[in-house]
């Protein structure tokens, strides 16, 4: 195993969990428009991403204060708490940062440990969060329920995505404040207006799209609510008679299954499309093909699609909880998730009041102005060297 020196034009080696690079989805996009913008900025530190298996085709340029380092194991958990630890330190990286909730808790004290949190909702109580059906996503948050609240006492830095996340973490974690900073996502360049309304079309004829449709992302998730948003697109379809579609884009296979039978029992199925996981250039031309995007969240830590959808000039309806309100402002009509009747009237409003639309939209362009990789990646900079001067 080669040791990379901290040679003095280094002034900081930072070791990055980059496990999830490849999966670029949650997490996974995380990590690529961080690193992706640090390697744009920082020549001056140097970087080792440490993976568990080299990408055959990363598509992100880095330069040479970029080192791609690959060890195998099988397990996630056992990767993070044996094997991240054992290459810090044979690294002698004076930071590791962890960007997906968790990290190493024998971790030597002379390597500084920056830790990003994007929620903590897998430690609310299960009546209020409950578990999903999904049997990894379960085992994944007992892990995280164990981990999360001895590593951020571990932590020198937190990060979190929201001041509402913020605030979570602090009361739930009882962590310093002054250890934890809000760096906040941002939607990908890639999601805009398409002046090529072909595409849409093509993309809407692959998934079996006909006509005007609504658009939601779904999940197993309890918290994606998509029970109440097949409920609240039936209320929609009764009261205003359309002929719009509801397309779910996002959920596994079982996931299809489960919820196109609670449509069939609702005798709604015909009108909702499942196109599971889909491309982020189909998922654009979904935006901006949608009439409404509809995210009505139980619990958010950042609420990333709800800039995806304004960037693309699509009018939002969303929820009043978790950090939502804070990342949409008041660019997106806000309800309260668990009333049916207020997300199927708030549909209706948005479809058929112009000026609304209208003024959403406008809204939603401005709000997303506020939010960039290239601000996330300064603001985590300063981090690093704050956490270097303590």
């Amino acid at each position: 195993m080669v040791i990379y020196k901290n040679y003095k034009n280094y002034p900081i080696k930072i070791g990055f969990d980059a496990y999830f690079l490849s999966y670029r989805r949650g997490i996974g996009n995380f990590v690529y428009h961080v690193l992706s913008r640090l390697a744009f900025l920082d020549r001056k530190n140097q970087y080792l991403l440490y993976m568990a298996a080299k990408p055959k085709n990363l598509d992100l340029s880095l330069p040479q204060n970029f080192i791609l380092r690959s060890f195998a194991c099988p397990i996630y958990p056992l990767w993070e708490q044996m094997g991240l630890p054992f290459v810090a330190i044979r690294d002698s990286v004076d930071i590791l940062h962890c960007p997906a909730n968790t990290g190493p808790l024998f971790l030597p004290q002379q390597i500084k440990m920056v830790l990003t949190i994007h929620d903590v909702m897998y430690l609310l109580p299960y009546e209020a969060l409950p578990a999903s059906p999904s049997p990894y996503q379960r085992l994944g948050r007992i892990y995280r329920r164990w981990i999360v609240p001895r590593i951020a006492k571990r932590a020198d830095a937190i990060i979190t995505v929201s001041y509402r996340s913020r605030q979570d973490i602090l009361n739930i974690l009882q962590v310093p404040s002054e250890r934890v900073s809000v760096v906040y996502e941002a939607p990908s360049p890639t999601f805009r207006p398409l002046p090529n309304k072909e595409k849409i079309e093509q993309v809407k004829q692959r998934y079996g799209i006909q006509g005007r449709f609504i658009l939601t992302l779904g999940g197993l998730d309890p918290r994606k609510n998509i029970a109440r948003v097949l409920q609240s697109f039936k209320k929609f379809k009764q009261q205003s008679k359309s002929d719009h579609q509801l397309v779910i884009v996002g959920l596994p296979k079982s996931g299809q299954r489960l919820f196109s039978r609670i449509a069939m029992e609702m005798e709604i199925a015909e009108q909702v499309v499942f196109t599971g996981f889909v491309p982020e250039e189909d998922l654009v031309a979904l935006y901006n093909g949608a009439e409404v995007f509809l995210y009505p969240s139980l619990y958010e830590g950042f609420g990333l699609p709800v800039l995806e959808a304004m960037a693309c000039g699509t009018p939002v309806v969303a929820s009043t909880a978790g950090s939502i309100p804070e990342i949409a402002g008041e660019a997106a009509l806000l309800i309260e998730p668990k009333d049916i009747e207020a997300l199927a009237l708030a549909i209706e409003q948005v479809i058929t009041d112009q000026a609304l639309r209208l003024e959403l939209i406008v809204r939603g362009f401005e709000q997303v102005k506020k939010f960039s990789w290239e601000k996330a990646a300064r603001e985590l900079l300063t981090v690093y060297e704050r956490v270097m001067q303590t």
